[in-house]
């Protein structure tokens, strides 16, 4: 198959890995399947809730694999190999398409022969709690050219890359392929991308996904442990350890939180009530950050005991929040200048 070439609409599969999509999935292939992709094609590893007799209802060509057999960059490298499209576009079975998501990658890969990969924004859902949803704005935000919109980046730039809403032209792909990893082959291919002499990576607000995760305290621990693992054994990084900053740090992002939440209507009782709950999910990042990225080297009792760490010392943070508050004697949390 050759690769279309400059302001040739390509063919695009859309590909989504599947397990037990539960309530999102069928929202997801019905976006995907109003916006006409040439093909969609879900791989399956061992779903047990519908998922299958749901993706086929929608039109997609289901692939099924043995759960025990499921890797993200293997399985994904699986899934472009069966693909029929010039372009492969990945989603995570939670990941719903915008209107326009499936046009600005056509458009996108049309435009400029030498694009290999796209990623989009993830919006935050109506249900999202506030501190997800500021970050998700600001994080994408970063991605944006001067002026906000598309950017375009080249060697030396920012590596960042996410499968869940990601398109790869498929001869970028077949030269560089996903690492054989368990977590972040999107980040290696990203880091891969950015060192190659033709084909460039491009961010898009235009493709975007709604997507947004929220979970209890342990949970959102035990994924950020995982990530940070994932990125220290793809690109060695390891965290640094320095307790005083996470509580400033954490009572610092609470306070944005609350900001946000400001801005949004909220009252100072909504203020004070999501910041506390801001500073504990954001000391439990820092921490799954630190543990995570030194999974290696932990025993296996550390590592579960871990878990335990991460909410002890989160419950303990979220108290400074109204400490701090107190002190400060301020009507408005998002005003309040919080100091360790």
């Amino acid at each position: 198959m050759t690769a279309p070439g400059a302001g040739e609409r390509p063919t695009v599969s859309v590909i989504v890995p599947v397990k037990d999509g539960g309530a999102l999935l069928g929202e997801l292939l019905e976006a995907v399947v109003a916006q006409a992709p040439d093909e969609l094609l879900v791989v399956d590893s061992g779903s047990t809730d519908g998922s299958v007799d749901l993706a086929r209802r929608h039109g997609a060509r289901v692939i099924e694999i043995d759960p025990s057999t499921f890797k993200h960059g293997p399985t994904r490298n699986l899934a472009a190999e069966a693909a029929t499209g010039e372009v492969v576009a990945f989603l995570t079975q939670d990941a719903t398409p915008a209107a326009g998501w499936l046009d600005a990658i056509r458009d996108a890969f049309s435009a400029d022969g030498d694009l290999g990969a796209l990623f989009g924004p993830h919006l935050a859902r109506p249900d999202t709690t506030p501190m997800i949803a500021r970050e998700l704005a600001q994080f994408f935000g970063t991605f944006e050219a001067d002026g906000g919109g598309p950017r375009v980046f080249g060697p030396g730039d920012e590596t960042f890359l996410s499968n869940v809403n990601a398109a790869y032209r498929r001869a970028a792909w077949d030269e560089i392929r996903f690492a054989d990893l368990a977590y972040s082959e999107d980040q290696a291919f990203g880091r891969a991308i950015a060192k190659h002499p033709r084909w460039r990576k491009r961010y898009d607000p235009a493709a975007a996904v709604l997507h947004a995760h929220d979970y209890p305290p342990a949970e959102f621990f035990k994924r950020y442990f995982d990530e940070y693992r994932g990125l220290n054994e793809t690109v060695g990084h390891v965290e640094e350890i320095h307790p005083l900053a996470v509580v400033k740090d954490a009572l610092g992002l609470a306070r944005a939180d609350a900001r946000f939440v400001r801005d949004q209507g909220g009252s100072t009782g909504d203020q004070l009530r999501w910041a506390a709950r801001a500073t504990r999910h954001h000391a439990g990042r820092r921490v799954a950050a630190v543990l995570g990225s030194r999974a290696a080297a932990l025993p296996d009792p550390v590592a579960r005991a871990s878990e335990l760490l991460v909410v002890m010392l989160s419950e303990w943070a979220s108290t400074q929040v109204f400490i701090f508050g107190s002190l400060n004697a301020l009507p408005d949390f998002a005003s309040a200048s919080i100091r360790l």
